[in-house]
């Protein structure tokens, strides 16, 4: 999935690409599974001696995966704690983290 997504975002980032064959550093079979997929599209210039895409770019769906895809990332991030606080007295304890995350919501 990360070949995918760097391909997707490489795409977003370099809007001006005549083409994609065989001496691209892309991945032409993965490209393929996107240009399948329907999150890029490109005119198909194959022929018998070799693949070549032309004027690839990505799709609105393609987009929208990729965005997807960073704000999943960035809630994992979110739910991993660096340091846990959690004191406790005779058996009961406190988590403090979660205490400062619920107040900070309200």
């Amino acid at each position: 999935m990360d070949t995918h997504k760097l391909i997707l975002a490489f795409l977003i980032s370099n809007s001006n690409i005549e083409g994609i064959d065989d001496s691209s550093d892309i991945d032409l079979a993965i490209f393929k599974e996107l240009l399948d997929s329907g999150f890029v599209k490109a005119v198909d210039a194959c022929a018998d001696d070799g693949d070549c895409f032309l004027e690839p770019r990505i799709t609105l769906s393609g987009r929208e995966w990729v965005q997807k895809q960073q704000s999943v990332s960035n809630k994992n991030l979110g739910k991993e704690d660096i340091v846990e606080i959690k004191p406790n007295f005779m058996g009961i304890g406190i988590n403090l983290n979660a205490a400062y995350r619920r107040f900070k919501r309200k």
